[in-house]
């Protein structure tokens, strides 16, 4: 499911689209929906760590990733992962897989990256792993996710 047929679209705080991909900044995580067939190498991938240092700079160094992958894409793991690992970016690495290839693709991700990959069949499975992590109530489902968003801001 896309971020954008959810009612997450209502608390996106920031969306930026790059050729090769969308990714939606929230207040404690960021989603990516890379591109159908896109190689995701690591200059790629430094572009979006730009985005998200100038937006979470006030939040300090870790931040929660969702990689939302609705479309089939390669990774290079060898060229972005290696540098991923010589930084604590991720708080929590989130993978939430629709069809078969996207698991091979985490495989081997698992071999490269130092840190925990959790997978989720999900959006929402994986966005309330992550409120639960940051002591959040889990949702049933975006809609109220939103209510209860829009009820703090109140």
């Amino acid at each position: 499911m896309k971020v954008k047929n959810t009612h997450l679209i209502h608390l996106i705080r920031e969306e930026h689209r790059f050729n090769f991909g969308s990714f939606y900044f929230f207040d404690d995580f960021i989603i990516s929906e890379i591109n159908e067939g896109e190689l995701f190498e690591w200059d790629k991938a430094q572009k979006v760590l730009e985005v998200g240092e100038k937006f979470y700079k006030n939040k300090g160094s870790q931040v929660n990733y969702i990689s939302n992958r609705v479309h089939d894409y390669s990774i290079k793991p060898q060229d972005w992962l290696a540098y991923l690992n010589k930084r604590d970016l991720f708080k929590v690495f989130a993978v939430v897989t629709y069809r078969k290839t996207a698991i091979y693709n985490l495989v081997i991700e698992r071999f490269f990256y130092k840190g925990e990959i959790f997978s989720f069949e999900s959006l929402l499975e994986a966005v309330n792993f992550i409120r639960k992590g940051d002591k959040l109530d889990p949702v049933t489902d975006f809609e109220k996710l939103t209510q209860k968003h829009h009820d703090n801001t109140l």
